[in-house]
């Protein structure tokens, strides 16, 4: 047997660390069987319920970033809404008017580490109206919350459950959560 050049045993390890395994795995789906939700949406507006104005916007722009490399129509939504402790359904839709989506897409914290988020709950209401946006410490694993709204009747279509495991590092996370969510919305006939 031929032993391995030490230059190809170098260029497996950096493909190995390079490439890694997913920060975010899937945990469960549900996608709604109604007629509103058969037709895949246009356009999405990407909106992460964060107290962390700082964290919002990395966070969105790296999903809708993802989105766009995948040929999918895409926006941040702090551009269109600003943080606040409670969204309604007025800063939600007109938001979703000046973007000119089809679809709201939200991502919001329900754990961190063993902690509970304490969370108005999702309630029958336009866009998740009465959200909180979470915020909390570093931690090193979180399960978020993920629901595709239709945007002209509210309509909830899709929603994920999906555990983050390395919660500490944002950026990564925001990136591989961009990548899931594409495959899931795809997988599932949403986008």
């Amino acid at each position: 047997m031929r032993a391995m050049s030490f230059p190809l045993i170098c260029l497996l390890f950096a493909i190995l660390l390079l490439g890694g395994c997913s920060s975010v795995q899937v945990l469960e789906t549900w996608h709604s069987s109604s007629a509103t939700a058969g037709a895949p949406q246009k356009k999405l507006l990407v909106i992460n319920l964060n107290l962390d104005q700082n964290v919002r916007e990395m966070y969105e722009n790296v999903v809708a970033g993802e989105m766009k490399d995948s040929n999918i129509a895409a926006v941040a939504g702090h551009k269109f809404v600003s943080v606040k402790e409670n969204y309604t359904k007025a800063d939600i839709a007109a938001a979703v008017k000046k973007s000119g989506c089809d679809a709201v897409l939200t991502i919001r914290g329900l754990t961190a580490g063993n902690q509970q988020l304490s969370q108005q709950g999702q309630g029958n209401v336009l866009y998740g109206e009465g959200f909180i946006p979470s915020s909390w410490d570093d931690v090193m694993t979180a399960t978020q919350q993920i629901n595709l709204f239709h945007a002209e009747t509210g309509q909830l279509l899709w929603s994920a459950t999906v555990k983050a495991a390395n919660d500490d590092n944002k950026f990564i996370e925001s990136r591989d959560m961009g990548e899931l969510l594409i495959n899931l919305l795809r997988r599932d006939g949403m986008i």
